[in-house]
């Protein structure tokens, strides 16, 4: 599918509530949406990079400081933008980090920070959104996932783990939110070029673990330029998404990516498939002797 940028323009702007809006593809999505004429409240723990936004865009653009983790300030934060654009069209949960570490080398702190962040801030996010929504009887809700929502590999356990949470619940969520006319998609970049990848937490090596964890470490640190997305990119895809009327329930986006997710759904098709008569077995009825 070819997304060209006039057919992404919409004869009604749209408002935004956007998290991790300071940089990576969260700051992207702000500035596509500004753009094309939308409204956009994008949040942040630091707002010093969102200033000269205002200035571009007065009127379309509000600077929001928070942090997901906080829940009470995720609902003024939400408050605030509907005050200022009357309403919210479309709301990229799209705060996170990423820990990288074997299973066992994270500590109960690390795992539980990076859990506060990526599921339970997702989740005040949505409970301070989802009023709206439900009261407008539209809207969109993009879920910031991504490859390792739908896969994983040695040293992202846990950055996996709660990738795959919010995907379980967005599962859940779509069939809550969809006779309330409300949508929900799952955008699942892989490798992108942001500081995803500069910004993660480490959690303290175990030896045993580096013929596998540090090895994936060090064929991560020597990918080349092209393996990372554009983030500009995967901000054309979304609104592509945005805009369509039967948007998906999940987004992977590049083509590293792709290939993951389908190995990753392959391998799990032949599991089922070749244990199939062992599943069966469970709850057939014994045979009277």
């Amino acid at each position: 599918m070819l997304i060209k940028a006039e057919t992404m323009a919409t004869s009604v702007p749209r408002s935004w509530f956007v998290t991790g809006g300071s940089s990576g593809i969260g700051r992207e999505l702000t500035l596509a949406a500004l753009g094309r004429g939308d409204r956009v409240a994008a949040a942040a723990r630091r707002v010093d990079g969102l200033a000269e936004l205002a200035q571009r865009f007065p009127g379309r653009f509000l600077a929001l400081e928070l942090d997901v983790r906080d829940e009470a300030a995720v609902r003024r934060g939400v408050e605030r933008a509907v005050a200022a654009f009357g309403r919210l069209d479309v709301v990229a949960n799209n705060a996170g980090y990423g820990l990288f570490g074997a299973v066992e080398e994270v500590t109960d702190a690390q795992a539980r920070a990076v859990f506060d962040t990526n599921v339970f801030g997702v989740l005040n996010v949505l409970r301070a959104v989802l009023p709206v929504l439900r009261a407008q009887r539209s809207g969109h809700v993009l879920q910031g996932s991504s490859v390792y929502g739908q896969t994983a590999h040695p040293g992202v356990g846990l950055l996996a783990a709660t990738k795959y949470a919010v995907e379980g619940l967005s599962d859940a969520l779509v069939a809550e939110l969809a006779p309330l006319g409300v949508k929900v998609t799952l955008v699942e970049p892989g490798y992108a070029a942001t500081p995803f990848l500069s910004n993660l937490a480490f959690a303290e090596p175990v030896a045993d673990y580096d013929p596998t964890v540090r090895a994936v470490q060090s064929s991560l640190g020597g990918l080349p330029p092209e393996a990372f997305a554009d983030p500009a990119e995967v901000a054309r895809a979304v609104l592509a998404v945005v805009d369509a009327d039967r948007p998906p329930l999940r987004l992977t986006l590049g083509g590293r990516a792709e290939a993951d997710v389908r190995a990753a759904l392959a391998a799990r098709l032949r599991d089922l498939d070749e244990w199939a008569a062992v599943t069966r077995e469970v709850g057939r009825a014994p045979v009277a002797s």
